[in-house]
């Protein structure tokens, strides 16, 4: 019986081959991985399809190939895996880069004699600032990492096998490794070497090198070392360092194509024109447009110029008729990702309510999902075939996109709105501070120089020594994770990156605050092993409710705090802090004219009046609705101390593709220190 080609697919250089009857076929893989502008390509999508179709005992995959896109290779990998046939894969000719992956997916791993395998370390390209290139070289890890595990074999007493750590320096060390049937076989590879197959091998080496359309410039030579694991973004350019088919075209397919090529050549190059005028328009417009930038407009669209290399060459022009400030000069050219990054910020702010509206800016009307297209468009990502689900997931995972970046700019905007606007009371009566680390750091007591020494005529100034009371501030670190998943794109839901972390900048003062009054109600002990408030530091009075003489009390105990020295120190009584509850009765003992007293026929003046501010908050109501404070001016007296690390007092958000999540997670954290440092700023009246 003859064999059957089981494929609907359009014709590939992949074929699954099996009897009728038959409990065994063959699969062979011939082509690159993944999508590319060659018709041999092997898509991870169809052949896993096909692949599942399969009920058989046993399966024979040959292998002809230089690799391509790892995502595929890793899909095609695994589902020969869970296969429950005996799988066994066949090296008939090349099986380079994630192609030598892919045979390392059978349950026995053959490799013709004469055949040859290479393995190295995933490459991509990437265009941005240094954060896009730190994130790719942080995926390109982490597909390293994935990857090791796939070539892991067991040692037996045949083959010497080879671990993790092994798989993973060949991976991560940026050679290429190329091994004949016999070195695969030592170096544990491979389990049986086969007879030497009549079969077209040729290796097409323009495949391991960046295609000429993505190199950074002409005059630029290729880097001696460049790897072929390209993801699909560069696997579209593989066209034009490919042969071209040997096999005849018909004329009139082989016009269609080149009109093809000749459209989406002048595509690019208007794109290339419409980027440079966007760059320079500034200094094209109005009464201040410059000839000699007009010139280097035209020049650089007619040479074929690249954006960037126009870029340099803008700035030295501008530079050398500005010699600045000191000889420098900066400019600041905003080009069209910035504008549009811009857009899209403002936009979804407007749609969020987080920001006043503006009817000339397009994108407030834009769904997430448009948006996010709307990014890969820009960076020439192709979306064919994909669902809202895919596009997302592009975008999200995608080196060159825009869109994680945009959502953590509004998520930061909303943030810090939530902190800058949440109604915290502990600013106005403690000081700030700032530290450079997070080891316990000691404070100097700023009360320690009450008066000056006389100096007698002709007599020397004698020195002062501070006195170090041993009361240190350490920093911690506060925070919260939050994700933004693709179903939540998908579903356009604002809430996901506006409200969540506007109510984080809120969470995050508020923790900040928390720390505040747990030192008022919790009295911690100071330095010499005493409480906060205590009679011994004189400044826990006799209970009584808040009047005229109560508060005059409070005022007069925090004037007669002294230093070490027995000297007076006369600190004022700047703020009575409160209990919710207590907030109308302080209020009026500070604004009454009239003595406040326990009666209500006093006429003796208000000598308390307009000397000090009312602070009521009710995180103090929890503990005692009675109990009340007084402080002195953090600008004078050493009373509370909020540090920050770096003097940065806002919450910080940071962001990293999702691993639990499938989207991206935020991280909302602040480092802060609160302390008391001094007990004679501070009184408190239990009643």
């Amino acid at each position: 019986m003859q064999p059957e080609q089981i494929q609907n697919a359009p014709p590939s250089w992949w074929a699954i081959n099996c009897r009728s009857g038959s409990r065994s076929a063959e699969v062979s893989i011939y082509g690159d991985i993944g999508e590319s502008w060659s018709d041999e390509t092997v898509t991870a999508r169809a052949f896993v399809a096909e692949i599942a179709k399969l009920q058989v005992d046993s399966l024979l995959v040959r292998i002809n190939s230089t690799g391509g896109s790892v995502p595929d290779a890793l899909a095609i990998y695994n589902a020969l895996r869970r296969h429950p046939a005996a799988v066994v894969s066949r090296v008939e000719g090349v099986a380079a880069s994630c192609a030598s992956m892919i045979a390392m997916a059978g349950d026995a791993v053959e490799m013709a004699e004469n055949a040859i395998l290479m393995i190295h370390a995933p490459w991509s390209g990437v265009a941005g600032n240094a954060r896009d290139l730190r994130e790719m070289a942080d995926t390109l890890d982490r597909f390293a990492a994935s990857m090791a595990t796939s070539y892991v074999r067991p040692k037996t007493k045949d083959s010497p096998g080879l671990t993790y750590d092994e798989a993973l320096a060949l991976l991560t060390d940026g050679a290429d490794h190329w091994y004949s049937a016999s070195e695969a076989m030592g170096a544990g590879l491979v389990d049986r070497i086969t007879e030497a197959q009549r079969i077209a091998a040729a290796v097409d080496m323009h495949r391991y090198q960046i295609p000429p359309r993505l190199r950074p410039a002409a005059s630029i030579p290729l880097a001696k070392k460049e790897s072929a694991m390209n993801p699909e973004e560069i696997q579209a350019a593989a066209l034009a360092a490919k042969p071209a088919p040997q096999e005849t075209v018909a004329p009139a397919a082989a016009m269609i194509q080149i009109d093809e090529i000749k459209a989406e050549a002048l595509r690019d190059d208007a794109q290339r024109r419409q980027n440079i005028e966007a760059i320079a328009s500034p200094w094209l417009q109005g009464e201040g447009a410059r000839t000699d930038v007009r010139e280097l407009v035209k020049a650089a669209s007619n040479s074929g110029q690249s954006v960037e290399a126009f870029r340099r060459d803008f700035l030295i022009l501008l530079g050398k008729n500005n010699p600045g400030i000191g000889g420098g000069v900066l400019f600041t050219v905003e080009d069209e990702t910035d504008k549009f990054r811009a857009g899209v910020t403002s936009g979804l702010l407007i749609k969020a309510g987080l920001s006043a509206n503006d009817t000339g800016n397009e994108f407030r009307s834009y769904s997430l999902i448009e948006i996010a297209r709307a990014c890969l468009q820009r960076r020439n990502i192709s979306m064919r075939g994909m669902e809202k689900m895919q596009v997302v997931g592009a975008a999200f995972t995608h080196s060159s996109s825009d869109f994680t970046n945009l959502l953590a700019d509004v998520s930061n905007k909303a943030m810090l709105k939530g902190w800058e606007s949440a109604e915290e009371t502990f600013q106005k009566w403690t000081s700030r501070g700032n530290l450079p680390d997070f080891k316990a750091s000691k404070r100097v007591d700023i009360n320690t120089f009450p008066a000056l020494a006389k100096v007698e005529q002709g007599a020397e100034y004698k020195y002062v020594t501070t006195a170090d009371r041993g009361e240190t501030i350490q920093l911690a670190t506060y925070g919260s994770l939050f994700s933004i998943t693709r179903h939540a794109i998908i579903n356009d839901d604002l809430m996901a990156f506006t409200r969540v972390p506007e109510k984080m900048g809120r969470a995050a003062i508020r923790t900040v605050g928390n720390l505040v009054y747990a030192i008022l109600t919790g009295n911690p002990n100071m330095a010499d092993g005493v409480a906060l408030f205590h009679a011994n530091h004189a400044n826990l009075l006799a209970g009584a409710a808040i009047s005229t003489a109560s508060v005059d009390l409070a005022a007069a105990a925090m004037a007669r705090q002294t230093d070490p020295t027995g000297t007076t120190l006369n600190i004022n009584l700047a703020y009575l802090i409160v209990p919710r509850t207590l907030k109308g009765l302080a209020l009026t003992v500070a604004t009454s004219e009239q003595e406040i007293t326990a009666g209500k026929t006093a006429t003796t003046p208000n000598w308390m009046r307009n000397t000090f501010e009312v602070i009521a908050d009710p995180r103090l109501d929890t503990t005692s609705t009675s109990n009340w404070f007084g402080a002195a001016s953090p600008v004078t007296n050493d009373t509370i101390e909020v540090a920050y690390l770096d003097g940065n007092d806002q919450p910080q958000l940071e962001q990293q593709g999702g691993w639990t999540v499938d989207g991206v997670e935020f991280k909302v954290r602040i480092d802060a220190g609160v302390k008391a440092l001094d007990h004679r700023g501070l009184v408190k009246n239990p009643v």
